[in-house]
């Protein structure tokens, strides 16, 4: 057995052990063709590679129940991790076709060839008939992009076309990226309206740094992922207000759209509850949604203008 057999031999039991298989002594040694002793040496030199490098987070254990060694630790997928993965890039629809195929090929290399052939099974028709939600533009580099400016305060310029309108230039400086509803979400500070405005990540043509100061933004006005977040039910900012409903329906539909809410009063299926959100077009439309189990008692305004879409929406019913 020569030095490099030797080393061709550890990359190989590395590498399976790597790909989640359980490898038994008795069956390397009969690959091999090598003693238990060789075998025993090649499994501490891993372990003491592993040791040495412990940011990867990765070990060699021995299961005495079958007499196999495996690989464990936080980098490592088994096949039913990497079939949720896979089922929820394919059905949020947020990355192009091509992207999503590379994402996929990548989850489905950390697998075993029997593992992947599993998943690829039970994907298939999904991943052969995936359609993106808008327009072909690659988002990946995108998202790395403007993430890398969030984390590095810097100022940028986008392009940017809305619905119906000509592309148009920005100014801003990039607070929070986020993903709600099939779509990617920046939200920045626009230099030019002195606000944070919410831009569709999918409908950004270009970016690049720009060499503009950065806006002094006061502690007070500072975005805050997690509180706004728990406010919102769209993508769209608005000045914030605090709602009293009525519900009658299952508590939990407000209670997860609304984590911060506070309950007043339930009574047989008959709830009050306060919730603290953003007066958005979003939040007019998540109310009529849940029809009659849902009444505003809180503000006026709102009330009305629900009862307002109401009846615009029984007129055009009406023959």
């Amino acid at each position: 057995m020569t030095k490099t057999q030797g080393k061709e031999r550890i990359l190989t039991i590395f590498l399976r052990l790597h790909a989640g298989k359980r490898l038994s002594k008795a069956q390397l040694k009969e690959e091999f063709g090598v003693d238990p002793k060789s075998i025993q040496r090649d499994i501490a030199f891993l372990r003491e590679i592993l040791e040495e490098n412990s940011h990867l987070g990765l070990e060699i254990v021995f299961d005495s129940l079958d007499n196999t060694y495996r690989l464990i630790g936080k980098t490592i997928f088994n096949k039913k991790d990497i079939l949720v993965i896979s089922k929820i890039l394919l059905e949020n629809r947020a990355l192009n076709k091509s992207e999503l195929n590379s994402l996929l090929e990548v989850l489905l290399a950390l697998l075993s060839i029997e593992e992947k052939k599993e998943v690829i099974s039970i994907i298939s028709s999904e991943r052969l008939n995936y359609k993106s939600l808008t327009n072909d533009r690659d988002r990946i580099d995108t998202i790395w992009n403007l993430s890398e400016a969030i984390r590095r305060e810097r100022m940028l310029e986008i392009e940017y076309k809305a619905p119906l309108k000509d592309a148009k230039s920005h100014i801003i400086f990039p607070v929070s990226l986020y993903y709600d509803a099939h779509y990617f979400y920046l939200v920045a500070y626009h230099l030019k309206h002195e606000n944070y405005t919410t831009f569709r990540v999918d409908r950004i043509e270009s970016l690049s740094e720009s060499h503009a100061k950065k806006p002094e933004i006061s502690y007070g006005r500072k975005y805050r992922d997690g509180d706004v977040r728990n406010q919102k039910v769209d993508a769209f900012e608005g000045r914030k207000i605090k709602v009293k409903l009525r519900y009658t329906g299952i508590p939990e539909i407000v209670f997860d759209q609304f984590p911060n809410h506070e309950i007043i009063s339930c009574d047989k299926g008959d709830m009050i509850v306060q919730i603290e959100t953003q007066d958005t077009p979003g939040l007019k439309r998540w109310i009529l949604g849940q029809e009659d189990e849902i009444t505003v008692l809180y503000p006026q305004s709102l009330a009305d203008s629900i009862q307002n879409s109401l009846e615009k929406m029984l007129n055009n019913y009406k023959k």
